[in-house]
């Protein structure tokens, strides 16, 4: 029989694959055409400086905290159920305060088929998840 707790982390690491890549997604269509942001150094500098770009903090902020959950060991699989929370709250499926964030997804979504594409391997992960409240 397979130990729970790797299921959970098997789990876990697939949510922060999954999150990276939305993430990754959202970059490039923030980024769009702009020829100086196709070098990967002058991106990664306008990341850490450009305000445009500040919105996917949060995201990056998620991640960063799944990651370092991931160096420990999981209980159960409801130790990630506040990551789905927050990502269902970042994306305007539940009640949530940042409307920013929500409106330039929502964006990206419409202009960028590798932010849908990264939204729906989002989404397939997190219906893997139990329910709030029980398993």
């Amino acid at each position: 029989m397979a130990d729970p707790a790797d299921s959970v982390a098997t789990l876990a690491g697939e949510l922060s694959s999954a999150l990276k890549s939305l993430h990754r997604a959202l970059i490039l269509a923030e980024a769009g055409d702009e020829e100086a942001l196709k070098n990967p150094y002058t991106l990664l500098f306008a990341l850490i400086d450009d305000p445009r770009f500040a919105w996917t903090s949060r995201l990056s902020q998620l991640i960063v905290r799944l990651d370092e959950m991931l160096q420990e060991e999981f209980s159960t699989a409801d130790d990630l159920l506040p990551f789905r929370d927050e990502v269902a709250r970042m994306l305007g499926e539940e009640e949530g305060e940042d409307a920013e964030f929500r409106l330039r997804y929502l964006t990206a979504l419409q202009k960028a088929p590798d932010v849908a594409l990264a939204t729906g391997g989002l989404r397939r992960v997190l219906a893997k998840l139990p329910v709030s409240g029980g398993g």
